[in-house]
């Protein structure tokens, strides 16, 4: 007998999420975008598809890091409670031409401030900067903002990779993302290894959490680059 009509290819094919038109996307930074989603969404049904079993389809993920910091604050939350949010900190006012090449370290939220400066070289026709902007996430499906990444890294000047630390397995990444991305953590081999790429001497900024950017400081000066070469958020 042939194949069960809901495993056959076509059934499959009508499972697959449908990807959101640009214009479904407000550009405010909102996360999970609907792009976050997208991906999600579609990276389940590759993986439901690949083994043949459906009730992947339905697995419901957390939102939330259960144990960070952040993710427990926000859950003791009740209605009615006031918020009040500081940082990123540190004022860096960025010239076009500046810098031969930007070094981005950014790690989760601290992204943040790598995108308006992104943003002001790419849509600046006269800015010539080089930009290598690296994230550092611990899944693919919690990057923030992965269509506007894949759209920045199509222009001439900038590269884009990521490195994800509680992933192993470039299978289950889209093929697009799979030469970009590095497994572990951004240590002193790989910061070194990214000076040494970069195209012009490089200008570093680095945002994350305190240790992430006290780590990345040891990790530049001893990649050679000076105290003033790089700046802390």
């Amino acid at each position: 007998m042939g194949e069960k009509e809901e495993d056959t290819e076509e059934a499959w094919l009508q499972l697959r999420p449908v990807e959101p038109l640009p214009s479904q996307c407000c550009g405010s930074g909102c996360s999970p975008c609907v792009f976050d989603l997208y991906h999600r969404d579609l990276a389940r049904w590759e993986a439901a598809r690949a083994s043949n079993d459906r009730s992947l389809l339905s697995g419901k993920q957390s939102q939330c890091y259960q144990t960070g910091l952040m993710s427990r604050c926000v859950k003791s939350w009740r209605v009615g409670d006031t918020a009040f949010w500081r940082g990123p900190f540190g004022n860096f006012f960025y010239k076009p031409n500046q810098y031969g090449e930007l070094l981005m370290l950014a790690a989760g939220t601290g992204l943040a401030p790598m995108v308006p400066i992104l943003q002001s070289i790419t849509d600046n026709e006269d800015d010539e900067t080089f930009v290598t902007l690296v994230c550092c996430f611990k899944t693919f499906e919690s990057i923030y903002l992965k269509t506007f990444l894949q759209e920045q890294a199509c222009f001439w000047n900038v590269r884009t990779f990521f490195i994800l630390s509680q992933e192993n397995s470039p299978e289950q990444l889209p093929w697009s993302y799979r030469e970009k991305t590095h497994f572990g953590h951004l240590d002193q081999d790989l910061i070194e290894e990214l000076v040494s790429r970069c195209r012009r001497k490089p200008f570093a900024l680095v945002c994350g959490s305190p240790k992430f950017t006290e780590d990345m400081a040891k990790c530049l000066l001893c990649a050679g680059l000076t105290k003033d070469s790089y700046f802390l958020f």
